[in-house]
């Protein structure tokens, strides 16, 4: 019990931020309903902050899962929505496929809904590479009624000055040793790097 407690307090991680901007609207597909916002003006965005706080752990997790905390802004429903049980699994496949997952509940005029979101990793290289890890597909569905019909989807970008402040977001999770919060980020890199190569 005590050497699991000790290695408990030894974990460590890392935590940083992303923003994502882009336009959601009705449509049968993403990418035509990110055309049709665009038109209509139907922004969306959201900023969060994803925590490792055992990056060990967090590698091992097949899911790669990091509990998110962040704010959602949607045309139509509110400029400053707090998240609610957000998540992000990062690298983890589905059918086959690598996904960056993201489930964002969040709570407007007292009904919660859940923006759902993939970045969709198909043999990244040079700017593919980039694209596809740049790019969202996202959906905006009820919760108290996740069988039932999709209410939005669209697309949400990050830009070249949203991935510099990314880069410039990373802060240590777990402890206040510098070389260890650098051996925690190139950890992170090497596991990030080798995720998109396969």
């Amino acid at each position: 019990m005590i050497a699991a407690e000790v290695r408990m307090a030894k974990a460590t991680g890392l935590r940083f931020s992303e923003s994502l901007i882009g336009y959601l609207a009705e449509g049968e597909d993403c990418q035509s309903a990110y055309e049709t916002g665009r038109m209509a003006g139907n922004s969306a965005r959201f900023w969060v902050t994803m925590r490792i706080p055992d990056l060990k752990s967090f590698i091992a997790d097949p899911e790669h899962t990091a509990p998110t905390r962040g704010r959602v802004r949607l045309s139509g429903l509110g400029s400053s929505m707090t998240t609610e049980g957000a998540r992000v699994h990062l690298f983890c496949r589905r059918n086959g496929q690598k996904r960056l997952l993201y489930y964002l509940p969040f709570l407007s005029e007292g009904k919660r809904y859940l923006l759902r979101g993939e970045k969709r990793l198909q043999n990244p290289k040079g700017l593919a590479a980039w694209r596809q890890m740049t790019t969202l597909y996202a959906e905006l569905v009820r919760l108290e009624d996740e069988g039932g019909p999709v209410l939005a989807r669209g697309v949400l970008h990050i830009g070249p000055r949203q991935v510099m402040l990314q880069t410039l977001s990373f802060r240590p999770e777990g402890t206040s040793n510098p070389i260890r919060f650098l051996a925690d980020c190139f950890r992170f890199l090497h596991f990030s790097s080798r995720e998109m190569r396969g």
